[in-house]
């Protein structure tokens, strides 16, 4: 890491005279945050049209701002605008105290006990998605990995696995991820198609959140996440959640919860058809009884194609971020796509190799990041990976995935790091 002199501001490049960056970025912002990073350094000014950001790409100073320096930050207007009238108050959008009080009540939820009460239904709803699949048909892996995991987090969250909630979540998500590719935030008072889709979509779901709300208020005998949130205290005297956060909760685990999930699973499946040799491997390991190779996989998509790929905050106050100048309010990109790739942490960065994690060594801190750090690190972690892991422990045994052709997918930067335009892949059963 070069630092640079105190009170410079970052280098970075100069762009189109009025665009700035933003073609670039709007083409390929994955991998124009690589470009800009190994060309001026791990702390960059990026000018996209009017107004600057500052990209930060190395894991310690990533660490440092958003875990040790986290009081001098806060969640940027942008992201507030971009996923607040999807997801209200919940713990992405919320800010200090009230922050503090709905992670209190909300990380227990997600304790490993409640986790393994909804293995069966991974497994369940894995078989079911394997049988849909004929031998030697073409599917679109993402589409059925997202599919997979919106039933999952249903059937984990409401204990519900009915067309009318996926459908309705299905809309919910495509209509925010419309919002969040805006190179810049739209008022939602502005009758855009993005902002009338969002409106319908989020009517749809409330009317659907609220009454499962109603029924479990009514009857809190199941062992779903939304009963537990339901009963969630708070240690430290504060208020139990109302209807309103609970529905902002539930909004915000179940986006994020399978949209993550399902990009991860599909990347998985991608590496593994792109090395025939490891997915045999994690299967003789399978038939052993054994998953530290499975593991492995696992640990080494995220951190080639990390869920919380890109976020950002805003300096409270003027900071100095690797000895360079950024300005209190300034809009700041945080990315662990980045960090995950730097060659000085990480011998062939750019290769799959699961082996790295098959001992008993653990990277630095600052060099794997694949649910964020700090205090707003997600507190669905533990489920992610748990649900990754079920997903491909049941399909890999039972099914080869293989590419439909040998071209290279490239990832497309939304709200999570998706293949684009989808992943066919062949099926052959096993």
């Amino acid at each position: 890491m070069v630092a640079g002199m105190a009170g410079e501001p970052p280098p970075g490049p100069r762009g189109h005279w009025l665009l700035g960056s933003l073609p670039e970025i709007s083409r390929d912002m994955p991998q124009t945050l690589l470009d800009v990073t190994r060309e001026y350094g791990p702390v960059v000014r990026l000018r996209v049209g009017p107004t600057d950001m500052y990209l930060v790409g190395d894991g310690d100073l990533i660490v440092e701002m958003i875990s040790r320096r986290a009081g001098d930050m806060r969640k940027s207007d942008r992201t507030r605008q971009s996923l607040g009238g999807h997801l209200g108050d919940g713990l992405v959008t919320l800010e200090g105290e009230e922050h503090r009080r709905h992670r209190r009540l909300v990380q227990p939820v997600m304790h490993r006990q409640s986790i393994a009460a909804q293995l069966a239904t991974m497994v369940a709803l894995t078989d079911k998605r394997i049988e849909s699949w004929p031998d030697g048909s073409t599917q679109d892996i993402l589409r059925e990995m997202q599919d997979l995991t919106l039933r999952i987090a249903a059937t984990a969250l409401f204990r519900v696995d009915d067309d009318a909630m996926v459908a309705a979540a299905r809309e919910f998500a495509a209509s925010l991820n419309t919002i969040v590719r805006r190179p810049f935030p739209i008022p939602g008072w502005v009758p855009t198609r993005g902002n009338v889709r969002r409106r319908a979509s989020v009517r749809r779901v409330d009317v659907l959140a609220y009454d499962l709300i109603a029924r479990r208020r009514a009857d809190p005998g199941t062992d779903d996440l939304l009963s537990l949130l339901i009963g969630a205290t708070d240690d430290e005297g504060g208020p139990e959640l109302s209807d309103v956060e609970i529905r902002d909760e539930l909004m915000t685990m179940f986006f994020a919860g399978h949209e993550t999930s399902a990009a991860a699973l599909a990347w998985a499946l991608y590496l593994l058809a792109r090395h025939q040799e490891m997915a045999e491997q994690v299967r003789a390991e399978l038939a052993a009884g054994e998953r530290r190779l499975l593991a492995g996989v696992v640990k080494e998509t995220l951190r080639l194609y990390p869920p919380a790929w890109v976020f950002d905050r805003t300096p409270r106050r003027d900071v100095t971020v690797g000895g360079y100048a950024v300005p209190r309010g300034a809009n700041m990109l945080f990315s662990p796509w980045v960090a995950h790739r730097d060659p000085s942490r990480w011998p062939a960065a750019e290769e799959f190799r699961p082996q790295r994690w098959t001992t008993d060594w653990v990277p630095a801190r600052g060099a794997y990041l694949p649910f964020g750090d700090g205090p707003r690190m997600c507190v669905g972690n533990r489920f992610a990976e748990a649900e990754i892991q079920a997903v491909l422990a049941e399909l890999l045994p039972r099914v080869q995935l293989s590419l439909v052709d040998d071209a290279p997918v490239r990832p497309e930067g939304d709200a999570t790091l998706r293949p684009r335009g989808g992943l066919p892949m062949l099926v052959h059963r096993l």
